[in-house]
């Protein structure tokens, strides 16, 4: 149960908890959200170099476009802490929100903070991960002062405990 172990599972259940959640993207479409381990991924090579410029000059081809992340949680890994040898670990577990929200109305905060809503919900109700991470408090949660439209940012903080590795030394 290591904490490379709770990102996997924490990733796996953040996208069931918000598989019903549905957000506008950069292309303008609607999408679900997309959860990624400890980073944004990173693009692929585009395959530009193999279109003639002149084709591309000419509005005969188009130039190859990455997929937008846009909304994402990212589980990423901060720091943990064993207090001392018959502690369990502590694992800090930042989650990483962004969404897209281009209506003058700037409200797409609210999006972020409904998604923080429902991971939160999710541990107050049922505060273990599959039977092997608690949640501890505080539970921690911010979004930034800078504006950012139409693009819209906030990060939460969870803990989770672990089980702990007990000494197996037979001559203790």
């Amino acid at each position: 149960m290591t904490a490379a172990f709770l990102q996997e599972e924490l990733a796996e259940e953040l996208g069931k908890i918000l598989s019903g959640i549905r957000l506008r993207n950069p292309q303008g479409e609607m999408s679900s959200i997309h959860i990624f381990e400890q980073l944004l991924p990173m693009p692929e090579p585009s395959d530009e170099e193999k279109i003639p410029e002149e084709l591309l000059e000419n509005g005969l081809a188009e130039e190859q476009t990455v997929p937008d992340p846009y909304p994402y949680v990212i589980v990423q890994i901060g720091d943990g802490e064993i207090k001392d040898e018959n502690s369990a670990q502590e694992a800090n577990i930042t989650l990483l929100i962004g969404t897209y929200e281009p209506d003058y109305d700037k409200q797409g905060h609210k999006d972020v903070l409904n998604i923080i809503a429902k991971v939160y919900e999710r541990f107050a109700k049922m505060p273990v991960l599959n039977g092997k991470y608690t949640i501890q408090y505080p539970v921690l949660w911010t979004l930034p002062e800078e504006e950012s439209y139409p693009f819209y940012f906030g990060g939460m903080n969870l803990t989770f405990e672990t089980a702990a590795v007990r000494r197996e030394d037979p001559y203790a």
